[in-house]
């Protein structure tokens, strides 16, 4: 099973977002000072004039022949920071503007 790039990093914020609201009264912390990611991804390019170049994360096990028969290894580092005050994100972070979004 592929999945898209855009749909990983979304999962990914989505996890961030959970061990946030989970982590809201623990006594120990962790700040993410960063998320390193190395990817195998699978480049296809769509002919499809407004489709453009999608990139799609091969699952472990993922056949090198996946969409167009090649694969990339694509190393991304992140730095998880709250959208308002731009400070690096800690698990036990105030989640008040998390509660309403679940």
């Amino acid at each position: 099973m592929d999945i898209e790039l855009a749909d990983l990093l979304a999962s990914l914020r989505s996890e961030i977002s959970r061990a946030r609201l989970e982590s809201a009264h623990e006594d120990v912390k962790f700040r993410i000072d960063s998320i390193d990611l190395e990817l195998q991804v699978s480049v296809e390019k769509s002919a499809e004039a407004d489709a453009g170049v999608k990139f799609w994360v091969v699952s472990l096990g993922g056949k090198a022949s996946a969409k167009n028969g090649q694969t990339h290894t694509v190393r991304m580092t992140l730095a998880a920071e709250d959208a308002t005050t731009r400070e690096k994100v800690r698990t036990g972070d105030d989640v008040t503007d998390l509660l309403g979004a679940g």
